[in-house]
């Protein structure tokens, strides 16, 4: 009788592990960097030209003067997106010939061990730590896309910051 309450106990876990969410590979990479990491992002199939935009945590629209902010923000509108406890990456596709619109997509991560930040103050103030010759952007192309990862003194948390290097 035991052997069949085990073996019934371990098809139970397993069909809740099968239930489980599968993280996205994006998600599983930025989770693995070591704090003074700076990594390129692996290929997600993405075609030459796309631009990354992170928003952060509670961040509803991208700040500042990036050549795609206009665009992205009109489509978060569209969407009525309202930042919250998850981050996002907006993915801006090329534009092909002919179409004037380009091809916008938002991908949802949920809070995990690490956050993703591009507010220029939070950067600035945990610049002392990033490694010589990154530069953080609000928005990158896929083809110089880096993430540095840092932890701030004080703090369990990983800090992920998209740029150039």
């Amino acid at each position: 009788m035991k052997p069949l309450l085990r073996a019934a106990g371990m098809l139970a876990l397993m069909a809740l592990g099968a239930c489980s969410e599968e993280r996205h590979r994006l998600d599983r990479h930025l989770a693995q960097l070591r704090p003074g990491a700076v990594a390129a992002l692996p290929d997600m199939g993405w075609p030459a030209g796309t631009l990354l935009c992170p928003l952060a945590l509670y961040q509803s629209e991208l700040a500042g003067p990036a050549p795609p902010a206009d665009r992205v923000n009109a489509f978060l509108k569209q969407q009525q997106f309202r930042g919250d406890e998850s981050w996002s990456l907006i993915v801006v596709k090329p534009q092909p010939a002919g179409n004037a619109a380009a091809r916008i997509e938002q991908l949802f991560f949920k809070r995990a061990e690490y956050d993703v930040i591009n507010d220029p103050q939070g950067i600035a103030r945990d610049a002392e730590t990033a490694a010589k010759g990154f530069a953080p952007h609000a928005c990158v192309s896929v083809e110089q896309a880096r993430v540095l990862a840092i932890r701030p003194q004080g703090s369990h948390r990983t800090l992920i910051i998209f740029g150039t290097a």
